[in-house]
């Protein structure tokens, strides 16, 4: 091996430390690109965790809106008629009750398990809408499937409503 010449010995020293200087420089700029995007990652996981939050506390309202209106219904108690004939003297009671002349009930095609009546009807216009109202409030499960009126003498509509109920006993 070959002595190096203290003039050489200086140029490779320098050699060796511009390089280290440069090495240093371009190693703290690439780790200065990486922190920036942590940064950069950082702030976006943030802003994500932010908008999870709020999406979190919308649905615990809508959970908490969906548990108390779900007790509420639960708390209301449904009554079915035990049969067809009460089914429709119910029908037919209201519409009595309100001064509505009845010109003809029928049974209406059901849907599985429930028995519906078809009920043509003569009166007032505003006593007609309390029956709606009445029926609604019957006191038994009552779903109105169809209804059509039609002006007949003065200050008179004449109708046509199908009325549906599951039986008590399941029948229809």
């Amino acid at each position: 091996m070959r002595k190096l010449s203290l003039p050489r010995k200086r140029v490779v020293v320098s050699l060796l430390g511009a390089f280290l200087v440069v090495a240093v420089v371009v190693g703290q700029f690439l780790f200065g690109r990486m922190v920036n995007e942590e940064r950069r990652l950082i702030q976006e996981l943030r802003t994500r965790q932010r908008v999870l939050e709020a999406d979190i506390q919308n649905k615990s309202r809508l959970l908490q809106a969906y548990r108390s209106t779900n007790g509420e219904i639960g708390a209301y108690r449904v009554s079915l008629p035990p049969d067809q004939v009460a089914f429709y003297s119910s029908v037919e009671r209201e519409l009595t009750k309100n001064g509505i002349q009845v010109n003809s009930m029928k049974p209406s095609k059901p849907v599985s398990g429930n028995s519906a009546v078809q009920v043509d009807f003569v009166g007032p216009y505003y006593s007609v809408l309390s029956v709606f109202s009445d029926w609604r409030g019957m006191g038994s499960a009552v779903r109105m499937i169809s209804v059509s009126l039609g002006a007949d003498e003065p200050g008179k509509v004449k109708g046509t409503a199908v009325l549906e109920s599951a039986l008590a006993g399941g029948g229809g």
